[in-house]
């Protein structure tokens, strides 16, 4: 009797003990899925965190961008409104003889001679007889816009009539100046531009001289030989494009 009621009391306490494995590993199983669903959803946060981070760092890229597009685009269309606001002044200013304008438009390097009435007037007198020459000096700018070298410097060059720059913050036109070489009759023939006597510059011919600089426009050169019989040969060119130098023969009819 007494053997019957120690084996029970062994099974029990066996029991016993397999009931506080079992607790305990449940125990253990919960908490290790509570660390895990801890762990998901942590990393869930961290992804969703990353995910927020890249997307604002993408729309702080985007913006950045976008903003310089729009600055870069503003400065374009602003310089380029600004230089196609100065050429129409240019062409306002010469269309109504506007001397005082034209000389702040137009710059010379150097002062090679000052801007003036005087200076200005065989390019007015070109313009008015040739008002397509307007189309011309749009052309050329167009093309000075379009190419970074567009000539060569040289006095054989073929420069644009009024190269459009940036001086001191604003456009400014700086015209090509032209030179005459002009082959006479007799060596020492007076030349005379527009009415007026130059003393030109000796070659290595003696029968031409070198003239100049002068603006663009049209010029009436004349050869005066005084003597016996007073000798006038006259012709009438234009300094409108094309090489700096100009040959001009007055032997010649």
């Amino acid at each position: 009797m007494k053997q019957h009621v120690s084996t029970n009391e062994n099974v029990e306490g066996a029991n016993s003990t397999e009931i506080r494995k079992t607790g305990n590993g449940a125990a253990m199983l919960a908490r290790y899925e509570q660390k895990k669903q801890a762990r998901l959803v942590a990393q869930k946060r961290r992804q969703k965190y990353y995910r927020i981070i890249r997307r604002i760092g993408f729309v702080i890229i985007a913006i950045w961008i976008i903003g310089e597009l729009i600055l870069n685009g503003y400065s374009l269309l602003k310089n380029t409104a600004g230089r196609e606001i100065a050429i129409m002044r240019l062409e306002q200013a010469l269309k109504r003889k506007d001397v005082a304008a034209l000389q702040t438009y137009i710059r010379i390097p150097g002062e090679a001679f000052p801007v003036n009435e005087t200076t200005l007037q065989p390019l007015f007198l070109y313009l008015e007889k040739h008002p397509q020459a307007y189309e011309t000096l749009e052309r050329d700018f167009e093309k000075q816009q379009k190419m970074k070298h567009v000539y060569i410097k040289g006095l054989t060059s073929k420069p644009p009539i009024f190269t459009i720059k940036v001086y001191e913050n604003r456009y400014v036109f700086e015209p090509t100046l032209y030179f005459l070489k002009i082959r006479l009759d007799e060596a020492d023939s007076q030349v005379m531009i527009n009415g007026k006597k130059v003393r030109g510059e000796a070659t290595k011919d003696p029968f031409v001289k070198k003239v100049g600089p002068y603006l663009p426009g049209t010029y009436t050169i004349t050869s005066v030989k005084d003597g016996e019989k007073r000798k006038e040969r006259t012709k009438q060119v234009t300094l409108f494009g094309g090489a700096r130098v100009y040959e001009v023969d007055l032997t010649k009819e």
